[in-house]
């Protein structure tokens, strides 16, 4: 097989069904991809029909923060009790909750 239709047919995609309570198996090279192991935590965002899934790495999340962090020290990002009016756009869980990250209100 030539080497672009090796590619073609290596980035395919997966048709997976659903059972009928609802559950699906992502393919062992899927998860091997995007390094998902048992217990692992996916994202699941729905935009119109799709739906996309996305590996959560806590550890990701952290190390994006102490980047942060390190960058632009100046700012206070630690963690309040309650946060009112403008300034619960900087707080951590606020944010995290915005993106997807963590639910609430």
């Amino acid at each position: 097989m030539p080497f672009f239709m090796a590619q073609v047919v290596k980035n395919m995609p997966y048709i997976i069904k659903v059972d009928k309570q609802g559950r699906l198996v992502l393919p062992k090279e899927v998860r091997e991809k995007a390094g998902i192991k048992e217990n692992s935590q996916l994202i699941c965002t729905v935009i119109g029909e799709r739906i996309i899934l996305e590996h959560f790495l806590a550890e990701k999340i952290q190390e994006a923060f102490r980047r942060l962090e390190e960058i632009a020290p100046s700012l206070d990002l630690d963690v309040v009790e309650e946060v009112i009016g403008e300034d619960k756009y900087v707080d951590r869980e606020y944010a995290l909750r915005k993106i997807g990250f963590r639910r609430g209100n």
